[in-house]
């Protein structure tokens, strides 16, 4: 039971396209993590922009009865530079946390490309991807964000992975819009075969324009379950 970005997770807020409405601004806000009507966890969600940076903050953890037979705790944080209204990222950190496991993301970026990465547990297999390669990709953070902010895909490396998020469709409706965010072009770094246990992400979101605006609601399809982010 993974939430992903590692992605989350891919991730989560709105922003309108007008990317001069968003400068010099901190975003907070928690969101209830669930699975049908189950509340597993609790996200809080840390966004700063500026008019030459951004980072953004995640972190997660399991909450409620179920929390006794499955315990986790997990952080993202993602930063960057912003130039000409585009995001350069420069670092991604990911912490992962059970009672069995710790996994560890570090990945270094200089000119949209990859010039470190490190993972733990050190993987005893050869990189199948040359990804000190890599160019023009971006971090799962700010490659959620790229598509929030109008592109309709984005190339991501997650340090274990690298895939697109592309945007499949978009419906508009009395006072928002509701995005399905797709995983594509999905290749392990590490591991011989193309299994892709994220298959989808959805995002829901008030908006107002003009201003920035976090969604109201995502739902992401991981090994056939649904994950409902519900902000409180």
């Amino acid at each position: 039971m993974k939430l992903y970005f590692k992605p989350i997770v891919v991730l989560v807020f709105f922003i309108f396209t007008n990317f001069s409405t968003l400068f010099a601004e901190d975003f907070k806000e928690t969101y209830v993590v669930e699975i049908g009507k189950i509340d597993i966890g609790r996200l809080l969600w840390d966004v700063k922009m500026s008019n030459d940076s951004y980072k953004v903050l995640i972190k997660l953890k399991s909450k409620g009865f179920l929390s006794k037979l499955y315990k986790f705790e997990g952080s993202y944080e993602a930063a960057g530079s912003v130039m000409k209204g585009s995001l350069m990222p420069l670092m991604y950190k990911q912490l992962w946390l059970t009672k069995k496991k710790r996994r560890e993301v570090e990945i270094i970026f200089d000119n949209h490309s990859v010039i470190g990465l490190e993972i733990f547990p050190y993987e005893k297999e050869q990189a199948r991807v040359e990804y000190n390669e890599i160019e023009n990709h971006f971090d799962p953070l700010s490659s959620f964000l790229n598509i929030l902010i109008g592109k309709k895909k984005s190339k991501t490396i997650d340090g274990r992975r690298i895939y697109s998020m592309m945007v499949e469709k978009q419906n508009n409706y009395a006072t928002g819009e509701i995005k399905k965010i797709l995983i594509e072009d999905y290749v392990n770094i590490w591991a011989d075969h193309k299994k892709n246990n994220l298959e989808y992400i959805e995002i829901k979101q008030e908006y107002n324009e003009g201003a920035f605006s976090m969604p109201e609601v995502i739902k992401i399809k991981f090994k056939g379950l649904i994950y409902k982010l519900r902000k409180t």
